[in-house]
């Protein structure tokens, strides 16, 4: 009985002792999150989203869509493809392949199609279908997830890098509380590369607004949108444009005065008191992966409209999480088009 005893303690001293000391390539910090506004109130519950009509794909994961000019439309696959189809998601043809993860993708103005790959870096599709890297690393250091972007009239290409950690852990961004996200700017006249800000929370979505003196970005781990102003008294300045948000936001476009925000997932309440606590964080991050994985959010599925002030316009929901993990939204006309990091199909709402 003595020796069980003795194991015993032995076990639970190691056990201690790992879970408080065993080294791990992260190094938490205390951080309060931004306050949980509830699924009420301008978020009330709904099931509108169930009724998306869902359009299948070759393959899984069409994280953003953006139109042609011309009327087609295009969207990245996890396994590289970029997929071309009509209005109604018929006629798909295959175009290229980025040998990445294409991820944001806009037109340029001259017709070209600049695609955000969080392997590859911001790369250009031209009208032959051949593919280059335009940016891939920044001062000798190489950019490991470029998310998304948006493109003036003058060619600047505004474009986020969410983290600069392991790209294949993404959630070590919000583990760890330490920004490493950054906005750039592009020229695509002069292909002058420049920092507009780092240190952000996994900068993610980016869209400017009708005028284009200022663009909207996401911090998807800050729970935040936050407006950076490019024109007038205030250029160079960041102000909030919402943190009150129910999850965590992902791309963001404009149309016709609406900022659209799509939310991939709930916030994790249960977890968020913790982010004061580093330490205890850092035991949770010494856990086999599954049993961390098993705090995430189940299925539900969200997207948002706000006003240039910032106030919802738009709450779109269905909790039965029929189109999952929606990751972008694109209006045209009275149709929002929708796309999922995850879902073999992309999705198509009437906003009638």
């Amino acid at each position: 009985m003595k020796l069980f005893k003795t194991l015993i303690a032995f076990v639970l001293i190691t056990g201690m002792a790992y879970l408080g000391f065993y080294p791990i390539p992260l190094d938490p910090i205390a951080r309060k999150a931004p306050p949980f506004p509830g699924l009420k109130g301008v978020y009330q519950p709904n099931n509108q989203l169930a009724k998306t009509n869902l359009i299948s794909l070759p393959s899984l994961g069409p994280e953003s869509i953006v139109r042609h000019p011309d009327g087609h439309f295009f969207t990245g696959l996890a396994n590289g493809d970029i997929v071309q189809f009509n209005a109604k998601g018929e006629e798909q043809n295959i175009i290229a392949n980025t040998g990445g993860r294409p991820l944001g993708m806009k037109i340029t103005p001259s017709g070209e199609l600049i695609i955000a790959d969080q392997i590859k870096g911001l790369i250009k599709l031209d009208s032959a279908n051949k593919i280059s890297i335009l940016v891939d690393q920044y001062k000798g250091e190489s950019l490991k997830f470029i998310d998304d972007l948006d493109i003036s009239k003058e060619g600047i290409v505004y474009f986020s890098n969410a983290t600069q950690r392991n790209p294949d852990v993404v959630e070590n961004e919000a583990w760890e509380q330490r920004a490493s996200g950054a906005i750039f700017a592009f020229d695509l006249n002069t292909e002058q590369l420049r920092l507009i800000k780092d240190d952000l929370f996994f900068a993610n979505g980016v869209a400017l607004n009708a005028t284009q003196d200022y663009f909207v970005f996401s911090e998807t781990f800050g729970f935040s949108l936050k407006k950076y102003w490019l024109k007038g008294p205030k250029a160079g300045t960041i102000e909030i444009f919402n943190d009150r948000l129910p999850g965590f936001p992902d791309n963001v476009t404009f149309n016709k005065g609406i900022f659209w925000v799509a939310i991939p997932t709930q916030r994790v309440i249960n977890i968020e008191p913790l982010f004061e606590y580093p330490f205890i964080r850092s035991m949770i991050l010494r856990l086999p992966e599954a049993v961390r994985n098993a705090v995430l959010p189940p299925r539900y599925a969200m997207l948002l409209g706000f006003n240039e002030e910032g106030k919802v316009i738009y709450n779109l929901q269905d909790p039965g999480g029929k189109y999952d993990y929606i990751t972008s939204v694109l209006q045209i006309e009275n149709q929002l088009y929708l796309g999922s990091l995850k879902e073999p199909t992309f999705g198509i709402y009437s906003l009638d």
